[in-house]
């Protein structure tokens, strides 16, 4: 696992990692355990069974 970057965060805090595409943010999070990480590619390979469609489902 790499090492922590933001090991100062309060217990109980919630980060959330807003940017355009290459800014790190896939970077930051690797460095959380998975278990603490929402992703939304990963929910979009849930229901769509692929993480690349990003369109609304109520479209």
């Amino acid at each position: 696992m790499p090492e922590l970057i933001y090991s100062q965060m309060p217990e109980n805090s919630l980060a959330v990692l807003i940017g355009p595409s290459g800014a790190g943010k896939t970077t930051i999070a690797n460095t959380w355990p998975a278990s603490q990480v929402l992703s939304l590619d990963a929910l979009r390979e849930v229901v769509s069974d692929d993480f690349s469609v990003k369109f609304s489902v109520l479209s």
